[in-house]
This record gives C-alpha cells, structure tokens and sequence, in this order.
C-alpha cells in the first residue's frame, strides 16, 4: 500500500473504531504511515490519553489485511491487558492473552494461534522467561507481523530491579524478531529513559514525541500528615465530586484499610490489587471491577499501581494519592488515568508522614543482596541441580528474595533452569555492585524531587513535564497554584475523630495455613500417605489481630508494650473485647482461652490473656509449654521451610486441655506458622475450634 492508500483505510478504521465523527489526534496518523512504510523502529512518546495503542492496533488491522503475521504485544499489567483487548474488539481485532490469570487456557489460546485465529498475542514480561515461550508459542504464531512493547519505559524503570524479565526483551529483539517493526510506547520515556533504551534495545529508533501537559487536569497538593487527617479527607471530599475515580496506595494494607473505611463512611468503593482480588466464593473480582469503573457502577477503587499504566477510563473525573508515588514518572502515569475526555478533572496528591519508610523498604527489597547471590550459587556449586524449595530448606532466605536471586542469576547467565531444577554454568560469577548503586542513587534523587514537587509554589503540570523533559512545557493555568482555592485542604474535626474510632477497630483477618511448605511432608492424608496438604481437622479457624504494628490506631501503642513487654492499657481489653463479641462474635464463641508463652515477652501475654479472659467470663488455662527455649525464635528465620523445620516440635501440650472451641492468644502474627503449629497440636489433642487471635499483625495476612 502506498501512503494515501495507508492514510485512507486509517481513516475509515478510527471511524470504524469510535464513531463516524472520530479524527485521528496529531501525530497518530504519521506513527501508523511510519511503522507500515518503514517498517522500522519508532519510540512514541506522548501524553498520558493521547491513544498509543490506536496507533498499534489500526497498524496491526492493516497489517493483517495484507496477509502478516499477528502483532505480539509485551504489555506489564493484567488490568492493562483486559483492557487492551476491550478496546482491539471495538475494531474487530481479535486478540488473546497469555499470562498468570488464565492458565487453562494457554493451549487452547496456542492452538489458535498455530490455526492463524488471533491478529494480537498479549503477554506479560515473565512469559518470557518461560521454557515453552518461544520453542513453542513463537513456532505457533507463526511469522509475527509485528512486535510491540507497550508502555516501554520498564525496560528502564522496572526492568532493573521491579521487573527483571524486561531485560530480556534486548536479546529477543536481537537474535528472534528481526526484520519486523519494532514500536516502543510510553507516556514517561524523559532523557535518560531513552538514553537508557537505546542502550537496552539498540540504536536506530525514530523517535516521536509530543506534548505532555493535560489540559482540564487540574492538580493539587495537600500536605496531611496523619492516616486519621487523610482519611477523613478522603471522606469528606469524594462524596462532593462528580463521577467515579481511583485513590491510589503504596501498599495492600493501606488500600484495605482506605477501602474498608471509605464503605463504611457510605461511599461505594471496593479494593484493588495486582493479582486476584477475591470475593466471598474465592473467585477472582479484578476484571469486574474493572469494567463495573469503566460503566460508572462503582464509585471508587482504591487501588495500588496495578490499576495504572494505561488503563483506559475516558471520563474518569478523579485519581487521588493517599501517598506520594516513588518518582515523577510514576506518578505522571498514574493521575493520567484521569480526565482524558473530560473538560475539567482533578489529580490530588496527599502527602502522609510514612511514605519514606515505604519507599525506603521497596527499594531494599528491589535487588538480591551480593550474599544472597553468593548463597544461591555456594549451594548449587555443591550438587548437580535443585528446586526452588530444596534451596529454600536449605538457605534462611525469604522465599520472595530466594525467588528475586534466582530471576537475576537466571537473566544475567550465571545459573540455568530445567522445568522445575536450576543448575550452575561455567560462567564466572561477578555481583553487579555498579548496576544496583546506580539505580538506587537514581531512585534518590527521583524522590527528593517529589518532596520538592509537593512544596512547589509554581505550575503544577509545568512541573512534572520538565520532569518528563518535554521541550514544550507552559503553566497550565488551572492547578492549585495557577488559580487558586481548589479542593478543601482540611477535613472536619468531626470526620477526623470518626478516622480515629475507626482505626482503633481496624483489625487484621488471619487466615488459616492449610499447606506445609513445599518438601515438607508433616501430615498424613486419607490414605495414610505423607502430604504437604494440612488434614481439614488438623486446621484452626480464621482468626484477627487486634490492628497492624504502625502508626495507626492500636498500632503504636501495642508495638511498645510488646518491645517493652509490659502489659497493655485498659483501652486495648475493651478495643478486644469490642471486636470479639461485636464485630468478629465467632461461632461457636470460644469457651476458654490459653497462650502461646514467650521467653521474652510472657508479661504482656499472660496478663492480656488473664484480663481479657476476666472481662469475657471465660478460663484462661496454662497448657502449651516451650520444648526448648535456647532456640532461635521463628520470626528470626526467613522463609517458610526453616522457620517450620525449625519450630514444629518446639512445644508441647502440658496439661490436659478441653475439647470445646478455644481463643489462642499471641503477641503478634507475622508469618502465621505459630499459631498454625500451635493451633494444629491443640486440634490434635482434641480441641473442637482453635481461634487465633492476636494483638498485633506485622504484616497484611489476608
């Protein structure tokens, strides 16, 4: 086809795609001519809404009329790839998916593509790290008419440390689809973005880059240091926006938390996170509630980044940040999502007093430590291969750094895997000290420039398209601090003091553990066979921690009295007391208490048990006692192999115990193994129930 004849098919397919009315923006047009033409390399740096993935998709519809190959698409987030696909079907397109979500249906999506059915593949970085990726789907696909990697900035933010698999991309580019159009997009690729990949995908890319500044997006910041203040605000504001919109968290637990609250203020909301989100029936909500926000039929989601790059809402009337994302680019993507075809929308950041030491944590956790590698490597220089659970029984690493280690040794050549068994190469082993440093100085200097962006007395929107470096940028003159009197920078006190009652009751679910940790056979099934598998009468029931050890609620307050190990305020019985006969109120109720002992902490936990024991009306017994109490406590241990090899048979069963339900009382719940070791020797010796229930929680255990 030549370029009029390009031009005119375009034409009729945005029409096709968004009504009879329906123009392509600047520089869509010229991006769809250049990829078709040239068949080239083009990086597309636009704003936030602008309609990238038009550009690819109305590329890969005529593409696939002149007889080529599907488009592959690397796309990082599954609400991103959900929502890809809702829009591909608007022209036609059909397109399939294969990621961590919908396993049962990788062969069937496979045997389409051998049979030339689907015009995209969406697939997640991880695929390809895959064994059968591309022995097995590449062959199957066939000749790919094209190759895409949306929103291309992780291969430099996210592929160095978040999401490993997207420095594999370079290589795939390199030795597996030459030949072929090569399109990168993304919103946030600033200078050293794309000094970076080129560096990571080659020279030779055409680059085409608009202007970043929203217009009808007006943003403010609002300095709120306390959980109880942004709460509160976040009460007190939504109810007075028009339409729906997202509120955004660091963490799982603040997006539970703020969840939780803004339903029972009345707003309808519902959590949101990467991977299942899980109803009453333990089915999967994620895409529900992605389309139930696309149709206004909810409110709010509260969500962490999982909802953000490239979800497509164009009416969306509101994101607000209960915290400050780590970088600019991070959060330039992510109030994005509002306002794309609406006059006017609103991008509130809130500023709260913990961000540092969440951000602090995410970038510790990014890279496997040099001894951590060493370790890994040590281990498998002694045998042929191993799994991943026998290196975990044998090393005290958490299985989510164990699982970080292996990836990089994996990625960079310095181990190999075989279905399940990774092995040592002969290639010699240096740790990337240079690589790590670099990207945490970066990700210092990226969060001071936040701090100094949430103090900016000057144009908002100006602001973080000089970050972005767009060459372009002019005062938006609709931010807080162009026109000013926004959004209320307040709550009412009356609100606030609401937030504190709730969060004096902001209990943690404790879910029970019904497996062993992989290799640990410890119980028997119904066919008298050791099995991983905890027997349904071995398993305690759901219990609750009285609130997480945070600055929040209970949390600072019972955090010192088990430090100090000295006996909590009245306050804190009648907070348990309220939660276990109102809100929690099993059933049947627990008809004694007993506790798990400490060698350190035995005060605070013998008196709350006694106490709350005297307010319920119910006997505390003293039955479990401590094996042997020079071991290492459990929580010293860093994954599920050691801290149960190690503690299972560390206590024992002292006196006779009742069979009827009982309340298991601990300090705090961490990994939950405890009280499952504990739990399971009571249900053993004859107790009907075991309710777990603890004053704190260091961690989101649901």
């Amino acid at each position: 086809m030549n370029t009029e004849q390009i031009r005119d098919r375009a034409r009729q397919l945005i029409k096709q795609m968004f009504g009879t009315s329906a123009e392509f923006r600047p520089g869509q047009l010229e991006a769809i001519e250049h990829i078709l033409n040239k068949s080239g390399r083009l990086l597309i740096v636009q704003k936030t809404g602008w309609g990238k993935s038009v550009v690819y998709f109305i590329m890969t519809k005529i593409n696939r009329e002149l007889g080529k190959g599907p488009t592959l698409i690397i796309s990082p987030l599954l609400a991103l790839m959900r929502n890809q696909i809702y829009n591909a079907n608007k022209l036609g397109l059909r397109a399939a998916t294969i990621n961590s979500s919908n396993t049962k249906e990788w062969e069937q999506v496979q045997n389409g593509l051998k049979n030339n059915l689907y015009d995209l593949l969406l697939i997640s970085p991880e695929r390809l790290s895959s064994q059968n990726f591309l022995p097995e789907i590449v062959p199957a696909i066939g000749r790919i008419g094209a190759f895409v990697v949306d929103e291309v900035h992780c291969i430099s933010d996210w592929g160095h440390d978040f999401r490993p698999d997207y420095r594999r991309i370079k290589s795939i580019i390199s030795n597996v689809f030459t030949g072929i159009p090569i399109v990168g997009t993304t919103a946030t690729a600033n200078n050293r973005v794309v000094k970076d990949l080129e560096d990571q995908l080659g020279s030779g890319f055409t680059i085409m880059r608009g202007k970043l500044n929203r217009s009808g997006l007006k943003l403010q910041n609002i300095v709120l240091p306390t959980i109880a203040e942004r709460l509160a605000w976040l009460a007190d504001t939504i109810p007075k926006l028009k339409g729906s919109g997202i509120v955004y968290c660091l963490t799982r637990g603040d997006v539970f938390r703020v969840s939780n609250w803004l339903k029972q203020c009345g707003i309808d909301c519902h959590h949101y996170w990467g991977g299942d989100v899980l109803d009453d029936n333990k089915q999967d909500l994620s895409p529900i509630l992605e389309q139930k926000l696309l149709d206004n039929k909810i409110k709010v989601l509260v969500a962490t980044s999982a909802l953000g790059m490239g979800y497509d809402k164009p009416d969306l009337n509101f994101v607000i940040h209960y915290q400050a994302p780590g970088s600019a680019i991070a959060y330039y993507q992510q109030v994005g999502r509002a306002g794309r075809e609406l006059p006017e929308s609103y991008g509130v950041l809130l500023h709260g007093s913990e961000e540092d030491e969440i951000l602090d944590y995410f970038m510790r956790e990014a890279f496997p430590t040099e001894d951590e590698e060493r370790a890994v490597l040590g281990f498998l220089n002694t045998l042929t291969s191993a799994t991943q659970g026998q290196i975990c029984r044998k090393l005290n690493m958490r299985s989510s750094r164990l699982e970080k280690a292996l990836k990089h040794l994996l990625i960079d050549g310095y181990i190999e895997k075989n279905k399940s068994n990774y092995s040592r190469t002969v290639k010699a082993w240096t740790y990337d000290q240079q690589r790590k440093d670099q990207v945490q100085a970066i990700r210092i200097r990226e969060r001071e420039r936040m701090k100094t962006y949430i103090s900016h007395d000057g144009c908002l929107m100006r602001f973080i398209a000089n970050e972005l470096d767009d060459p372009t940028t002019q005062d938006c003159g609709i931010c807080v601090n162009c026109r000013q009197g926004l959004l209320p920078t307040k709550p009412s006190q009356d609100t606030v003091q609401k937030a504190l009652e709730f969060l004096h009751q902001d209990y943690v679910i404790i879910d029970p553990r019904k497996r062993w940790p992989n290799g640990l056979e410890l119980s028997v099934n119904l066919q008298s066979k050791p099995t991983i598998v905890i027997p349904k009468d071995e398993v305690i029931e759901q219990g609750r921690a009285l609130g997480y050890l945070e600055n929040a609620g209970w949390g600072s307050v019972i955090r010192r009295c088990i430090k100090d190990n000295s006996t909590v305020p009245e306050d804190v019985i009648n907070a348990a007391y309220y939660l276990l006969t109102k809100q929690w109120a099993p059933s049947p109720f627990p008809e004694w208490i007993t506790f798990i002992p400490s060698v350190n902490r035995s005060r605070v936990i013998v008196d709350f048990a006694k106490r709350l024991g005297a307010k319920l009306r119910i006997p505390v017994l003293d039955v479990i006692a401590i094996s042997n109490s020079s071991k290492i406590p459990i929580y010293k241990y860093e994954n599920s192999q050691q801290q149960v090899e190690n503690s299972i048979n560390n206590w024992t069963v002292k006196s006779p115990i009742r069979q009827s339900p009982v309340l298991l009382i601990d300090d705090f719940v961490n990994t939950r193994w405890t009280l499952t070791i504990v739990g399971r020797m009571l249900r053993i010796n004859g107790t009907d129930k075991v309710y777990p229930f603890t004053l704190g929680s260091v961690k989101d255990t649901k």
